[in-house]
Parts: C-alpha cells; structure tokens; sequence
C-alpha cells in the first residue's frame, strides 16, 4: 500500500464563504476527498456584513443541503453554527453576557431531547464544562476575566472541549466532539493586534459541517472580542483530517464545485 505523505499548504479566504469555498475545491481535488493536517484561514477583520458571500451561503444552504437530504424548514449553516455559539440566545440577552449563560443552561435539558445532542453540545463545554464534583468550569467567563484583569498569558486564554471521562469510546462514530479545542490569541500588546480564534478538530467535513462550524466560531470570536475589549481578527481552523463528505461521494459534489468556481470567476 502505498502512503502518500504531502504537505497541505494553508487555505485562505478574505471571509468565511471564500475559505470554505477555497477548501471545499483542494479538498475535492485530493486523492479520497481527505485532506491531512490541514490549516484553513479566514479573514474577519473587517465589516460584519462582509464576513460571508452571499452566494456562497446559497450553494450550501440549497445545493448542498439537496445532496445531503436535510430539511428545508432548518438552514444547515445556523443549525451547525448554534452549536458553537447561540447568536439567536445572545441576541435575547441584549448583550448581557451572564443573562447568556443563564438562559443557554436553562435550555440545556431541552436541547438535549434530540438525539444529536446526547452526548453533549459545544456551547455548553465552554461555559458549563463538568468538573467532575458536581460542579462546572465556566471556561469562556474565566478567559474573559483573565484577560481584563491584565493576565495576557496566552496558554491561559484557552478552553478545552474533549473529556476523555466521557468521550473515549470504542465506538466506530461517535459524532461529538469533532471540535476538541479553541484558544483566543490577543495578537499584539494588549491585544491592539486583533483577535485569533484558533480551534483543532480531529476530523472535520465540508458539506456537513465545515461552513457551520467556521460561522459559529466567528460568532464566537465576536463575542469574546467584545468582552474581552479588543476586535476580531481572523478565525484559524486546523483539522487532522479534513474530508469532502461522510456521506456523498466527489461525483455528487462535481455540480457544487462547478457552482463554486463559478461564483469565484466572477468575483
């Protein structure tokens, strides 16, 4: 068997669609559909309303959504992007970051009556992560307070995900957590620089979750470069493995890639 073992350049995009879409290619390109180690890059350090292509969001929210048998009463993108940060929450706490907290664990036991949740949801590890004594890691506030209490150490402004107490498993699919970790990078003194948001999946695909994900971390981001009290930079997203899909082949994505490289040409 042969093994083939090439280095994966960084994917960029100046927003979240073009990176995607910039990955979504390289990805269909590699042998298999699977990229190894690979590094995507986003650019946010802009206007709010540049962060996506519209046309972009189109294609996977219609296109792909088709290919992937997923209901049209739901968007794809905000179903997957909630899991990592609850904008439709935020918005109801009117920027009042405990009130967040507050109502998101409130939702906690209702949330997890679908099945996809059982085993725990992203949000919830960043702000209500298990101790193991019956009590809880507020991860994302402890980052907060550190930083605007001036301890800028950056292996301080981390928050776990994974918890080998509950996801080692010997299962073949376990489905959560692909996101194992996300730090929060203050590039500069004191952050003048921006923010990174960095975050490691062990596995990653682009027609299921990939777009999602890079939305909710962006959300995310926002959201702690607004109370940390510095701005948003870029979003970072390393994956061991990035796929095309679980669950279509590169011959049903060929129309996507078409769709895709058209709306870059005329870009």
């Amino acid at each position: 068997m042969m093994i083939h073992d090439q280095a994966v350049p960084m994917i960029t995009g100046e927003n979240i669609s073009l990176a995607w879409a910039n990955a979504f290619i390289e990805c269909y390109k590699a042998p298999g559909g699977v990229l190894h180690s690979a590094v995507v890059r986003m650019n946010t350090d802009g206007n709010r309303d540049s962060h996506e292509t519209p046309e972009l969001r189109q294609i996977v929210e219609m296109q792909l959504r088709t290919l992937l048998k997923k209901s049209a009463k739901k968007s794809v993108v905000e179903t997957v992007a909630g899991t990592i940060f609850p904008e439709s929450i935020w918005k109801l706490a009117k920027g009042d970051r405990q009130e967040l907290y507050k109502e998101y664990e409130r939702m906690i036991p209702l949330m997890k009556r679908d099945p996809a949740n059982r085993n725990g949801m992203y949000f919830e590890r960043l702000i209500a992560y298990p101790s193991g004594d019956g009590k809880i890691v507020r991860q994302l506030e402890h980052i907060i307070n550190t930083f605007k209490k001036g301890n800028h150490r950056h292996s301080a402004l981390q928050a776990g995900i994974f918890d080998p107490r509950k996801d080692h498993s010997n299962a073949r699919q376990l489905g959560f957590p692909c996101l194992q970790q996300v730090v929060f990078y203050p590039n500069g003194s004191n952050g003048k620089g921006g923010l990174s948001v960095i975050a490691f999946y062990a596995n990653q695909t682009l027609a299921e979750k990939a777009y999602g994900n890079y939305l909710g971390l962006y959300r995310l981001g926002s959201f702690m470069a607004q109370e940390m009290g510095i701005k948003m930079k870029e979003v970072v997203c390393i994956a061991a493995a990035l796929k095309l899909s679980d669950s279509i082949t590169k011959t049903a994505c060929k129309p996507v890639v078409n769709a895709i490289r058209a709306v870059l040409d005329n870009a």
